[in-house]
Parts: structure tokens; sequence; C-alpha cells
């Protein structure tokens, strides 16, 4: 996800102001507060929709033509600086000490499920097991793990991800792969076997597929 660096100074300063108003900036407001042309607006702001971090309302009006008026859609939000990492060790050290290994345990597991449901629909579209193999490689890399599936000799099927997004938190609390290996077997209704693993100093994680076949 793009931050906020990744912008101009002029951009910078008009997506901070309609953060500061959520409910909503015109473009002679905006023009008002950055001290900038309309027309200097007009174009940050049609750059800035463009990229989906700007969203658009019509402003009622009691008379005259109603205007248009402009706020930071959700990806525009996430431009800003979040913690979600550090609240989730925070939350993940919570359970670990006071519900115990094997509860943080089965933790992971369900929230390997759920991540399992909001991508199971587009798993099950698919025709084939290969398809569904692509896909779910495919929906891996929407998540920012860098897969691809690979087939090895004797008809084996790995999915080899480059990235690891829990780096951190994997390598803090031991175990913390339950939460992939759930994940990929409830999507591709397999066994799977964490064949290697980043945080276990491997060059990649290798997940290989239980009785893969068409």
């Amino acid at each position: 996800m793009p931050s906020l660096s990744f912008l101009g100074q002029s951009q910078q300063l008009l997506i901070t102001a309609l953060l500061r108003h959520r409910s909503g900036l015109t473009v002679d407001e905006l023009s008002s507060l950055l001290s900038i042309s309309r027309n200097a607006v007009n174009q940050h702001l049609s750059s800035l929709s463009g990229s989906g971090f700007i969203q658009t309302a019509t402003l009622a009006s009691t008379g005259g033509r109603p205007s248009k008026i402009y706020s930071l859609s959700p990806s525009g939000l996430e431009l800003f600086q979040r913690r979600y990492s550090f609240f989730a060790r925070l939350l993940l050290s919570w359970v670990d000490k006071n519900l115990g290994e094997q509860e943080t345990k089965l933790c992971l597991h369900s929230l390997g499920e759920q991540m399992a449901r909001e991508f199971e629909d587009r798993i099950e579209n698919q025709s084939s097991s290969t398809a569904k193999l692509h896909e779910v490689a495919a929906v891996m890399c929407e998540l920012g793990y860098d897969a691809s599936v690979k087939e090895t000799a004797g008809n084996h099927t790995e999915i080899i991800a480059n990235n690891c997004i829990y780096n951190k938190l994997a390598e803090e609390y031991q175990g913390f792969c339950t939460l992939d290996l759930s994940f990929l077997s409830s999507l591709l209704k397999a066994d799977i076997e964490h064949k290697e693993c980043i945080v276990k100093k491997g060059n990649y994680c290798c997940f290989v597929i239980a009785g893969h076949s068409d």
C-alpha cells in the first residue's frame, strides 16, 4: 500500500486537509485552505481520484448549481500511518500470556479459517484443482505473499511464497505459521505440509499440497 510520502508536497497537504475535515471540502474551500488556485486543486483532485484516494459526493444547494464535495476514500485513509502490527503483537501477547500456547494456536487456526472464508467463493468458482491452486496463489499475491505454483518431480505441487507477511509476529511467536497452514488447508480442502519457512531461515516459504490432482 502506498504511503503519504510517495505523493508530492501539495498533494500531501490536500490529503491532510481532507483528513482533518472528514465530512469533506469543496474546491473553493480547499483552494482557500491551501492557498493555491482552483485549477491547481482540480488537477490534484483529478490525479488523487484516479488513484482511488478521493471520493466525491454532491452537496445539496438551496439555489444555483449543486457543488461537489471531496473526502478521503478508505484507500486514502490508509495513506496515513497505521500500527496494525504493533496492536497485533499486543493482542497475541495477551492471548499467549492469559490463555496459553495451545489456545493461541487454536485462535490462529480459527483466524486462518476466517481468512479463507473471505475468498472461498473465488476458489470454488474455478473448474479444476489446478485452476483453484493458481487462484489461491493469486489471492496470496494480493495479500502480499508474492506466491506462485510449482510442479515438482513425483507429481507433487507446491505453493512458493517469497514474502512472509507476518514475519515479525512469526519470529516472536512460535507456531504463528498455524495461520497460514489453516488458511491454505481451508481454501484447498487439502492437507498442507510446511516444507520450508522464511522465519526458520529458509529462502522462501514452501507449502506442499497433499493429494493434488485434476
